[in-house]
């Protein structure tokens, strides 16, 4: 909004966000700290331009997202397959892929496994 506050080094986006609005606090997704996209508990340690994002913010919700289910798929392919090796997986603009190193490729069914486990990775709640 252009507003302009004053916080100690190493406060969170998150932090910034709950001196704004609890309710802003509860929304908050992600921030951009001078242009670089930032977790909202990665810490700050300088003068910054700081944006909040939400749900409401397609683009960032949309990467959030994306790298979020990237590390899931990770998490699950390991799981199922704990010899596998990943290697890169980023973000693109339409998704995003892994490219993993294993003996044997994957086949079709394979991928009910993956999404199978991805699914009960998501639904334990825990950290990615």
């Amino acid at each position: 909004d252009g507003n302009a506050r004053s916080y100690e080094a190493g406060i969170t986006a998150a932090e910034v966000a709950a001196d704004i609005s609890t309710s802003l606090a509860k929304k908050a997704i992600s921030a951009t700290v001078d242009g670089q996209h930032w977790d909202l508990q990665w810490p700050i340690q300088a003068d910054a331009a700081i944006a909040l994002h939400t749900m409401k913010d397609e683009e960032q919700a949309n990467e959030l997202i994306r790298h979020d289910l990237a590390h899931v798929m990770a998490r699950a392919v390991q799981s199922v397959w704990p010899d596998t090796k990943v290697t890169i997986g980023p973000v693109i603009q339409n998704g995003w892929y892994y490219d993993f190193d294993r003996a044997e490729p994957f086949t079709p069914e394979d991928l009910g496994v993956i999404e199978k486990k991805m699914k009960e990775i998501i639904n334990k709640r825990e950290p990615v």
